[in-house]
């Protein structure tokens, strides 16, 4: 249980902190993917906070755990490539994951961190599909 809430606050702080400024987060977008189109960077900007926090909420609340333990653990996973794909690059606004700041080099802190994150997530959903 006290995984599953720790997860969730992962997510629901990380959404809220892109929330808070969407511009700096389609920024960010496009510094780790400069080949999207605007719009599509816009899109994803606004959407993907919203799906993180509903992630993070449905595991407090207790609805659809398995699929959001599920889909958390493949997000969590798919951040882990995108930082070691990015590792020592100097990203303008930082990795976005907790919110922007300025020029940040993606570093070993950064993916050891997003590894924890997914090891975090995937015992989750391991525990989830248990039941």
């Amino acid at each position: 249980m006290i995984f599953k809430v720790l997860l969730a606050g992962i997510y629901i702080f990380a959404g809220g902190s892109k929330i808070i400024n969407l511009y700096l987060f389609r920024a960010t977008i496009l510094a780790y993917y400069p080949f999207l189109p605007e719009a599509l960077a816009v899109l994803l900007a606004i959407v993907f906070p919203w799906v993180e926090i509903l992630a993070g909420l449905s595991l407090v609340v207790n609805w659809k755990t398995k699929y959001s333990s599920s889909f958390l653990f493949l997000l969590s996973l798919f951040l882990v490539v995108q930082t070691i794909l990015n590792y020592s690059n100097i990203l303008p606004y930082g990795c976005g994951c907790f919110g922007f700041s300025g020029p940040e080099k993606i570093s070993l802190y950064n993916v050891f961190r997003d590894l924890s994150i997914m090891f975090l997530a995937g015992w989750v959903c391991l525990s989830e599909w248990k039941k």
